[in-house]
């Protein structure tokens, strides 16, 4: 069972790296209306967890109006970032109202529970009923993440609803705030946050793209915006892989101190490791597929020949070693371009050939010169549906024979991007005696 130490410290953690991302974002990007009122409600959030840990009546007080405060500035600051108008005086108004009711009640009768319970619900279903509002207002603001906060902000007033419930049903402030619920609900909080976070981090990309084809009257002015989109994203996957590894660790740590006759909460902490594990590979294609996006080819020479060897001993360390059968000239096969990305497409072709072939199975790559160079991926795996090829390599498209192995529907569609970027062509087929090829075209550094 989940103890409320665990949790408190599981969510002190997360809202402390909340807070620190928040207020890089804001001292980095300024010119963002309303970054500053979440920076500053991260802060308040902060101070209003650490509140909690103390039981005495003001402190109550205090932590209450800090997390009533924290709530009204990230909301706030969000619908800025969403073009709406900001309402200082309503955030300032109903944390002062919460400052002095809860004095009020705490004096006049310290065991109002249900009382407490249902303003503080009030108040925040409230705040994020504006939000809420403003999300569904903007269809096109911040089209990747505007699912996920609608779901997440609807889910977590459900939440807050159900525990009124709960409270209205059995107010005794001994159940409503036990160590059999507290815990959990504290756990919903912190999923609520990350998941609110991510919003706000692509809320601010968003408005950087918004920025950019603002500002593409010049070339100077093109590639100073592409610089800080590079920089975003590379803080986008820093920070958010903060918090999964932080969640991951907990869930960790809580199986290492379980006791092992809890079967039903082990099998709950094994599914949450395996859904961080899969938030990360996920993140990382979408990461990678804004980046390719953005990306522009560089004039170094890269030896292809020496990337396919490289990637043949990383990817050994994933799947049986001597699978990958490769035919590489001997002399070098140079091209113009980015290494890193050109690894990647090679190395997404590798991967999703040795995924889909049979264990043992192997994966042959050649490497051939002349006016251009030409990289073939053959393996003898499950192929592309012949009806499908023309899909195959668009952005989340999965074809119906993949859909039983865990994928994103990016690796292919990062691999054309990449190819294209760097002026070369990429096809997609099926293999005579079965399986799937790839074949990619690139200019030689030679011509």
């Amino acid at each position: 069972m989940l103890d409320i130490a665990t949790s408190m410290v599981f969510v002190g953690v997360l809202t402390a790296s909340n807070c620190i991302a928040a207020f890089l974002m804001w001292r980095s990007y300024k010119e963002l209306h309303g970054l500053a009122s979440v920076s500053a409600g991260c802060l308040a959030l902060t101070a209003a967890f650490a509140l909690m840990v103390f039981r005495d009546p003001h402190l109550i007080t205090a932590g209450n109006t800090a997390m009533t405060l924290a709530i009204a500035l990230v909301t706030d600051g969000m619908v800025e970032l969403l073009g709406g108008r900001s309402r200082r005086g309503w955030v300032l108004g109903m944390t002062v109202f919460t400052a002095l009711f809860w004095e009020l009640v705490q004096w006049g009768d310290g065991d109002s529970t249900l009382i407490r319970v249902v303003v503080a619900t009030v108040i925040y279903v409230g705040f994020y009923s504006r939000l809420l509002v403003e999300v569904i207002r903007n269809r096109d603001q911040i089209s990747g993440a505007r699912t996920c906060l609608i779901l997440t902000l609807i889910g977590h007033m459900a939440v807050l609803l159900a525990r009124v419930m709960v409270a209205v049903i059995n107010p005794d402030p001994s159940f409503v705030f036990s160590t059999r619920f507290l815990p959990w609900f504290q756990l919903e909080g912190a999923v609520v946050m990350m998941l609110t976070f991510f919003s706000i981090m692509f809320m601010v990309g968003a408005q950087l793209s918004a920025t950019l084809r603002q500002r593409t009257l010049s070339l100077a002015a093109e590639r100073r915006m592409h610089a800080q989109l590079r920089q975003f994203l590379g803080m986008l996957g820093h920070e958010l892989r903060t918090p999964l590894a932080i969640i991951d660790r907990s869930a960790e740590m809580s199986l290492e101190l379980l006791d092992p006759t809890q079967p039903l909460v082990t099998r709950r902490l094994d599914t949450i490791r395996a859904t961080v594990d899969r938030l990360r590979g996920m993140m990382d294609n979408l990461l990678m597929a804004e980046r390719a996006e953005l990306e522009v080819s560089d004039a170094d020479l890269v030896d292809l020949a020496r990337v396919v060897r490289d990637l043949m001993r990383l990817l050994a360390q994933k799947y049986e070693d001597g699978r990958i059968i490769a035919v590489l000239p001997e002399t070098p096969a140079q091209v113009r371009g980015n290494r890193e990305m050109l690894a990647t497409a090679i190395g997404n072709l590798l991967d999703n050939a040795l995924k889909y072939s049979p264990a043992g199975q192997p994966v042959h790559i050649t490497v051939q010169q002349g006016s251009s160079i030409t990289i073939t991926v053959e393996d003898r795996g499950i192929g592309f549906p012949s009806h499908q090829l023309p899909q195959v390599g668009q952005r989340f498209f999965r074809a119906d024979n993949a859909r039983t192995v865990q994928g994103t529907g990016l690796g292919l569609s990062i691999v054309k991007t990449i190819v294209d970027k760097h002026s070369g062509l990429v096809t997609f087929g099926n293999a005579t005696n079965g399986g799937a090829v790839a074949t990619i075209m690139l200019p030689s550094a030679r011509r």
